[in-house]
């Protein structure tokens, strides 16, 4: 009897230590489990937007006179957070560039310049031509993207707001073809830098190519040229081809806050100081002018009138200094 009972113990502490480290063996297993999920999550979290910047493709509008200045603080900043990038300019080959910025780790750089041959001259007069030229050049080199953004050398962009807005607007219907800050109905600003969508440039290129439909569409000023011929590309285009586009996409945020900008911060932020200077600021938009908090979205995208310096400091201030909690509390006797 006794011989039995000292049995069932053993047998009992055997299956007692047994379970107890198999239950903590299973909570170290779930634990770890969570630790690996959570890194996977922050890892996802960090680099989902990589899916879209690959999508991507920036041009900047630039000249040999302001490529080691404007072009330099461009390439420096916010051009190689684009999936692929290039500066348009007659030079016929990249430039080396010795790149100063201590956490660059690629030591040398170089300018990426694409070779277009078919680039007129590098005058204003002719850069409803060179934009033109850029754009059939790149879609028949480069038709792997499904936005592609123009700004000029002297427009500073945040990459990633431009991509948060890009990627909420792909299930707007019907789509629109071009985004930017609104002049009038069927235009937008090229200082500001905008975006043309793949199908877009699509069409653009097909009818646009035809040297007397562009005579019909032209302009000395770019951005007109670019609406003006979407709007002729329209009335050119089978209704049953483009029944599910429209021309110029909304841009603003949901408090009427613009997220492309024509000016400098500065001047979106304290106004103008030269009302006639500016007049055109206010009766050509197409959304009311507006001017200090109000004028700028959280999510903005782009400010044009960027001097170099300026581009390195708005640059060091997104990216380098973090806050420690986004959290802001409002107080309450402010």
């Amino acid at each position: 009897m006794l011989f039995k009972l000292n049995i069932r113990r053993r047998c009992y502490r055997l299956w007692y230590s047994t379970s107890v480290r198999l239950i903590h063996l299973i909570i170290l297993l779930v634990i770890t489990f969570l630790i690996v999920l959570l890194i996977k999550l922050r890892k996802k979290e960090d680099c989902w937007l990589d899916k879209y910047r690959a999508r991507l493709f920036c041009f900047v509008l630039t000249n040999e006179e302001n490529l080691e200045s404007r072009g330099r603080a461009v390439y420096e900043t916010w051009a190689r957070r684009c999936g692929r990038f290039v500066f348009v300019t007659r030079l016929n080959s990249s430039r080396n560039c010795e790149n100063k910025t201590e956490k660059n780790l690629h030591g040398l750089c170089e300018f990426p310049i694409e070779n277009i041959t078919t680039l007129p001259d590098e005058s204003y007069s002719h850069l409803s031509d060179k934009v033109r030229a850029s754009l059939l050049y790149f879609n028949e080199y480069y038709p792997n993207y499904d936005w592609y953004l123009k700004a000029d050398d002297d427009t500073y962009i945040i990459v990633e707001n431009l991509l948060r807005f890009l990627i909420s607007t792909i299930k707007r219907y019907p789509k629109p073809v071009l985004y930017g800050y609104r002049f009038g109905e069927d235009y937008v600003s090229g200082g500001a830098g905008y975006v043309i969508t793949r199908e877009g440039l699509n069409l653009f290129s097909s009818h646009i190519k035809n040297d007397s439909i562009y005579s019909q569409c032209n302009s000395t000023m770019e951005d007109m040229m670019i609406g003006k011929c979407f709007e002729k590309v329209f009335q050119i285009e089978s209704h049953e081809n483009i029944k599910h586009l429209t021309l110029v996409g909304e841009t603003i945020d949901q408090h009427g806050r613009e997220r492309f900008h024509p000016l400098a911060f500065r001047l979106h932020f304290n106004g103008p100081l030269n009302k006639t200077n500016r007049e055109w600021i206010y009766y050509r938009p197409f959304h009311p002018t507006l001017f200090g908090y109000e004028a700028i979205s959280e999510t903005t995208i782009s400010f044009h009138y960027t001097q170099p310096n300026d581009m390195y400091q708005i640059h060091s201030l997104i990216y380098d200094i973090k806050l420690f909690d986004r959290q802001l509390c409002l107080v309450s006797h402010l």
